[in-house]
């Protein structure tokens, strides 16, 4: 008897609202301070799962094009990590449709990864604990831990130590790239070169205060990253000072090359996406919005009732 179960699951972008580079790690890592806040820009997968006697992964995709083998993959590598850690044997399907751009500081990769990990625990819940499948998560890639839950978070060490904050208000977000995407170790690499002795995560101390203390308006933002990308990509600053013309608070996400512009109002967000369009019609804008810890887990669990599972002999 054989058995399969099917399940669809989000996978939702991440901006680095802050992002102060602390210092060097072992194994060229970088330490970090950073805070996370989940966007709707979202992947699409389903995952069909069938019960057999070998492993067998089969990975198809849509959307954007992401030019690397199925095994390089991070949804397949996930796939994969979990089954290996489980024994569980059989095959799994990965339908991706992907809308996140690649390269971009957008997290993603580390997104699919974390839906894939989601959606195989729910459709096969006895398989692993919730401390083997978070260890997966931090094998997988620094972003991947943050992704599973989503939300607002502060995230230290290599970005994968993770402490949820409380929720802010949604605010509407501008999105914008004009360039092929960024090396994220040779951002990292020439951020490192420039690190001085200071102040430890300043930037972030500034975002705390501001969460803290309820203080209205847009949190202030910063990335450290941002000065060893425009080494790269020196248009960036321009791409930023754009977004704040048009009237929003903006920075990069992540090692780039995607910056991005807060609003408070959606209005204000859609008109200035607009105006960039016209100035800048190759480029890729998008307008999204935050999305809390509870709306990411209420999409992700709508999606999963309704899963349809069947059984049959074969």
């Amino acid at each position: 008897m054989r058995s399969s179960a099917h399940a669809r699951v989000r996978a939702f972008a991440k901006l680095n609202l802050v992002l102060d580079v602390i210092g060097s790690l072992p194994g060229a890592y970088t330490e970090i301070a950073t805070v996370y806040q989940t966007i709707d820009l979202c992947d699409e997968l389903g995952v069909t799962v069938r019960e057999g006697s070998e492993l067998d992964l089969a990975l198809s995709m849509r959307g954007l094009a992401i030019d690397c083998p199925p095994e390089k993959n991070l949804a397949w590598r996930a796939a994969h990590a979990w089954a290996q850690a489980s024994r569980w044997r059989g095959r799994i399907e990965i339908d991706l449709r992907k809308e996140i751009p690649a390269e971009a500081g957008l997290g993603g990769g580390s997104a699919d990864a974390a839906a894939i990990l989601w959606g195989l625990q729910r459709l096969l819940p006895e398989q692993l604990q919730p401390d083997r499948i978070a260890d997966i998560a931090a094998e997988l890639g620094a972003d991947v831990p943050f992704l599973m839950q989503g939300g607002l978070a502060l995230g230290t060490g290599k970005g994968d130590q993770i402490e949820p904050l409380p929720s802010l208000p949604s605010l509407p977000v501008v999105l914008l790239s004009d360039g092929p995407g960024l090396s994220t170790a040779e951002v990292y690499s020439r951020a490192r070169r420039r690190l001085t002795q200071g102040a430890k995560a300043p930037k972030l101390q500034r975002f705390l205060h501001h969460l803290r203390e309820g203080v209205q308006g847009l949190p202030p933002l910063g990335n450290d990253l941002l000065p060893a990308a425009m080494e790269l990509r020196p248009r960036l600053r321009d791409l930023v000072r754009l977004l704040e013309g048009l009237g929003g608070l903006s920075t990069m996400t992540g090692s780039g090359n995607v910056v991005f512009a807060l609003f408070e109002q959606a209005g204000s967000a859609q008109a200035a996406a607009r105006r960039v369009e016209q100035l800048l019609p190759a480029a890729w804008v998008r307008v999204a919005r935050t999305v809390s810890r509870e709306e990411v887990s209420a999409l992700r669990e709508s999606e999963a009732e309704g899963r349809s599972s069947h059984r049959g002999h074969h």
